[in-house]
């Protein structure tokens, strides 16, 4: 064995990433395969078929096993980390009983049975009961159990995309307690499953007995089956290791692991996370995620479409752009950089707040762009984009700042939006904050991997492997004279646009009523 790697499958909405570590965290090798999944009706549906989870792994490993079949046998541990809130549907031998329901999906449901008196009242006197009727509103389980019981009924377990690649890997249906983001009976607090006595318990329609197998973050859920070999390629035995959700693991592989370091991921849903020794929502009564690191939680703030809204807008106005990227053979967004440095900084006073995918708490925002004048143009649109984004992660830092009594110095970006310099440099002119870069941008995999190499004993614990596998590439500091306009309009005006807006938002939400979400 020259080195040993750790084997990360990364799964995502419409990829599945193989990604090869070694111990310095040098990303060896990186293969992805592309995925489809399917929008269903005008309702925003968005669902998968979920053997294309395991199938995905496969094309992977096969790919690995042509580019460079001597990695595979210096690979000392594997590990899956997967997307958020998206649910898959089982039966009691492991078969999925229908597609995977993604993230994205907005399907909504009318539950016809009522909650417990009991519990609504306790809703009540917290004040919970709007975001529990939320949740309730837009839990897959529930949509499935009302619509579809013949299909509930064959349903042994309800888990994650990881639980179910981790099963077809090892014949274990296991999970990481740092794995669980979705809208099942889960305690994030003490991760665990909710006991019926749980407050939220029956919200979510879902009994325990459908619930998978726990373990912590580092530890062995299983070994790679005579099975599974022969269809991966991955040698048999190999052990594959508990590790948590790509944003978790994000978070670790930018080295965010103490209260003054945040994360933030401009990616397809951007986000910001902080890192605390104790329980805090980031928003009253969403829980705050358990972290990899254990004894730690990762309060989060997330904006749903994020850096897609980069892809939207050079879909529907950079088409000068994209025919002189043919042109030229050279990428649309480094195109794009070039012309994010011919604006001002604040666009002249256009301001973006990016709710094209309003959450569970504002359910009827909409996206909006305030301060048209004769001045502006495409270029100075984009750039309203950027800023917007960097607000609203800027605004969700803030509040869990508040919240959590803690204070945040510097940034870790990761994501496809981090490998551009001229976003860095904006998103930390706009937070105020020296906000820095690793080797690699696939921090999710390198997360992954220091768990994998702790887990069969590569390092001694997380701190070691910090160490060894996380390194500092790039630096962008705010200046100070752009942080003092970003401020101005900040404070001035993006932080007030939600509270003036509503009231028209509330007016479209009820012209337009299911045509709206």
């Amino acid at each position: 064995m020259d080195r040993p790697l750790a084997l990360i499958f990364d799964i995502g909405t419409q990829s599945t990433r193989g990604l090869l570590f070694d111990k310095q965290g040098n990303l060896v090798h990186k293969t992805q395969v592309s995925e489809d999944f399917f929008v269903l009706g005008e309702d925003g549906r968005a669902e998968k078929d979920t053997l294309s989870l395991y199938d995905g792994v496969v094309k992977v490993c096969r790919l690995i096993r042509n580019e460079a079949p001597q990695l595979l046998e210096d690979v000392v541990a594997v590990s899956v980390t997967s997307i958020r809130n998206t649910t898959v549907f089982l039966d009691a031998e492991g078969n999925p009983t229908r597609n995977t329901i993604l993230w994205l999906d907005k399907r909504e449901v009318d539950c016809p049975d009522p909650l417990p008196a009991f519990n609504r009242f306790l809703y009540f006197l917290v004040g919970m009961s709007e975001s529990v009727r939320v949740f309730r509103k837009t839990s897959y389980t529930n949509w499935v159990r009302v619509n579809q019981p013949d299909i509930w009924a064959k349903t042994a377990k309800v888990v994650v995309p990881s639980t179910y690649v981790n099963f077809r890997l090892t014949g274990n249906l296991t999970e990481s307690n740092a794995g669980v983001a979705c809208k099942i009976p889960f305690d994030y607090k003490k991760r665990c499953w909710q006991t019926k006595r749980g407050l939220t318990y029956p919200v979510f329609g879902t009994p325990i007995d459908k619930m998978c197998d726990l373990v912590n973050p580092g530890e062995i859920l299983g070994y790679i089956t005579e099975r599974c070999s022969k269809e991966t390629g991955l040698r048999q035995g190999l052990p594959v290791v508990a590790s948590g959700t790509d944003k978790g693991c994000e978070s670790l592989g930018v080295g965010a692991v103490t209260s003054n370091v945040a994360s933030i991921s401009l990616g397809t849903a951007s986000s910001v996370e902080i890192c605390t020794d104790k329980y805090v929502e980031p928003e009253a009564f969403m829980p705050a995620y358990p972290s990899v690191v254990m004894g730690k939680w990762n309060p989060e703030i997330q904006i749903f479409r994020g850096f897609w809204m980069v892809s939207w807008f050079r879909e529907q106005f950079a088409l000068y752009e994209q025919k002189e990227a043919e042109e030229t053979g050279e990428k649309v967004e480094r195109i794009l950089d070039r012309k994010l440095s011919n604006v001002p900084v604040g666009s002249h006073g256009l301001i973006l707040q990016p709710l094209w995918g309003p959450g569970l708490k504002n359910p009827e925002a909409k996206g909006s762009m305030i301060g048209f004048t004769d001045v502006h143009d495409r270029e100075y649109m984009y750039r309203a984009i950027i800023e917007g984004l960097c607000y609203g992660l800027l605004d969700g830092l803030n509040n869990m700042q508040t919240r959590a009594k803690i204070q945040v110095d510097r940034v870790g970006v990761s994501g496809g939006g981090s490998q551009s310099d001229v976003i860095c440099q904006i998103l930390s002119d706009v937070v105020g904050k020296p906000v820095y870069r690793v080797q690699t941008h696939e921090t999710s995999g390198l997360g992954a991997a220091m768990i994998s190499f702790v887990g069969v004993n590569q390092f001694k614990d997380l701190d070691e492997a910090l160490k060894s596998m996380r390194h500092v590439k790039d630096e962008f500091v705010p200046n100070a004279a752009d942080h003092k306009i970003y401020h101005e309009y900040y404070n001035r005006v993006y932080r007030r646009m939600y509270r003036y807006m509503r009231p028209l938002y509330d007016e479209l939400y009820d012209i337009l009523g299911e045509k709206c979400k």
